[in-house]
């Protein structure tokens, strides 16, 4: 989950439309002139999250009406940040961790990658 959502935060604050999920840019109404801006926007958002997923995971999240719904639900669903059990796994692999037969490069960007999880 962590490196998805981290490549999808990339993808979309580069496009400029991280607003549609993290609800800086809200829902417009219906009759409002800029309403089928919004809905373009917020489907194009929809679409690069949605895409970004394995095909048996994406089809749980293709019925939500707004990016910011698929996003929070994901998150709820998939982020375990507080969660002592994979604390616990990852600090086993940190302390089980050796160079063996990867080189220095790989070995340094395995630490690294769980370093960051932590």
């Amino acid at each position: 989950f962590l490196q998805w959502s981290q490549s999808v935060l990339l993808v979309i604050r580069g496009k400029g439309k991280i607003g549609y999920i993290t609800g800086k840019v809200q829902q417009h109404d219906l009759n409002d002139p800029t309403y089928e801006n919004w809905e373009l926007n917020n489907s194009i958002v929809m679409a690069w999250l949605i895409n970004l997923m394995e095909l048996h995971i994406s089809s749980t999240y293709l019925f939500l009406r707004t990016a910011k719904a698929i996003w929070d639900t994901v998150n709820k669903n998939y982020s375990h940040l507080e969660n002592a059990s994979q604390v616990f796994e990852i600090k086993n692999k940190l302390k089980d961790l050796r160079q063996g037969s990867m080189d220095i490069t790989e070995y340094y960007n395995e630490l690294q990658m769980l370093w960051q999880y932590l």
